[in-house]
């Protein structure tokens, strides 16, 4: 699990979540505790307390490797060819390791320890490192769906009020030929902060934090909506908490009936050596940008990965977007826009290239 994603799982915790987490981690540490505490008195019974403490100080560069030995050959093999090796090796070079540095490591303690006995060494060795993933894997989903009925309870007894967002004018964009675009912001005042927003496509609510949202992005407390002028933009229902922490509850609907009076303005695209500026801000899902091959093809990029200072939480791309790295990436040629109405409309893509 990288940085990103740790962040995101200990963000949708709540305290119940916290709570039942650590109870598992806690007894799966005194289970490993107490499998360790067990197996010191079988061999301190022996006379070999003292190897078995080497044994699993050696434990740990004996795993290490392993490791190597699985993996290592692996980065000189192209393709899904590497894969195989890795499954290939983790079932043969990787126990054949394992088990022989247990059974040399054995033979050279004193007392020496008996084939037997290393190989029980290796097996309780590989127990440690293979049961608490199983044990964690098997408590995820309990202690997901305890914690989400929590907060779904919590949710639920929010005070309704009316939206502490001020709706902003709406507006109507023309992507070329491609299609038009609704836009609008709900911008919050300095003391409201956003716990969650849920949307209700086919009529239920779902919290879009579980969810893709192309049509729904924030970038602090602020909600940057964009849909399909061919689709309707589902109810939002947000919740928040005010300046004295209190939470509360409102459904935003967007003015269907007067949007298609709008005039539409040019969506335009500003080009800038370090970056671009959008019109509008739009969801990270919703936007790739791209550079020029050697071929004058465009090569596109995902807003996947964050640059250093980004979050997900904050997923809006705005006016005066920047590439930290753009001396080393270079000038981005174009942007492409992907839009995915509700059905049966079918999705569409709008493409703005930089003029040479």
């Amino acid at each position: 699990m990288n940085g990103s994603a740790l962040q995101r799982f200990l963000d949708a915790q709540t305290w119940l979540g916290m709570l039942l987490w650590g109870i598992a981690f806690m007894v799966i540490l005194a289970g490993i505790f107490w499998l360790l505490r067990a197996e010191k008195r079988q061999f301190d019974r022996r006379g070999k307390g003292r190897s078995w403490l080497w044994m699993r100080v050696l434990a740990l560069p004996m795993l290490a490797v392993t490791v190597v030995v699985i993996l290592v050959p692996a980065r000189s093999i192209s393709g899904p060819e590497a894969l195989g090796y890795v499954y290939i090796a983790l079932f043969t070079l990787g126990p054949l390791t394992w088990f022989g540095l247990h059974w040399l490591a054995g033979a050279m303690q004193s007392p020496r320890f008996t084939r037997s006995e290393s190989t029980g060494l290796a097996m309780t060795g590989l127990a440690v490192l293979i049961v608490p993933p199983i044990l964690v894997g098997l408590v995820q989903d309990p202690i997901f769906t305890a914690s989400q009925r929590m907060q779904e309870s919590g949710f639920s007894k929010a005070d309704q009020a009316p939206l502490a967002h001020t709706a902003m004018p709406p507006q109507r964009f023309r992507l070329g030929e491609a299609g038009e675009i609704y836009t609008q912001t709900l911008q919050a005042p300095p003391d409201v902060h956003i716990e969650r927003v849920e949307s209700a496509p086919g009529g239920d609510w779902y919290d879009t934090a579980t969810m893709t949202h192309p049509y729904l992005c924030r970038q602090g407390e602020d909600l940057h909506l964009a849909w399909s002028a061919n689709s309707t933009l589902a109810p939002l229902r947000i919740f928040w908490r005010d300046g004295q922490g209190e939470r509360h509850q409102a459904v935003f609907h967007a003015a269907a009936g007067s949007l298609a009076n709008l005039s539409a303005r040019v969506f335009v695209v500003g080009w800038r050596d370090d970056g671009f500026d959008l019109p509008v801000p739009l969801a990270r899902e919703v936007v790739q940008f791209g550079w020029s091959l050697a071929s004058d093809n465009i090569h596109y990029r995902s807003l996947d990965s964050l640059q250093p200072g980004e979050t997900f939480q904050n997923d809006c791309v705005m006016t005066g977007y920047r590439r930290i790295a753009w001396q080393q990436e270079g000038p981005i040629a174009a942007v492409r826009l992907r839009f995915r109405p509700t059905p049966p409309a079918d999705a569409w893509q709008a493409e703005f290239r930089r003029s040479p």
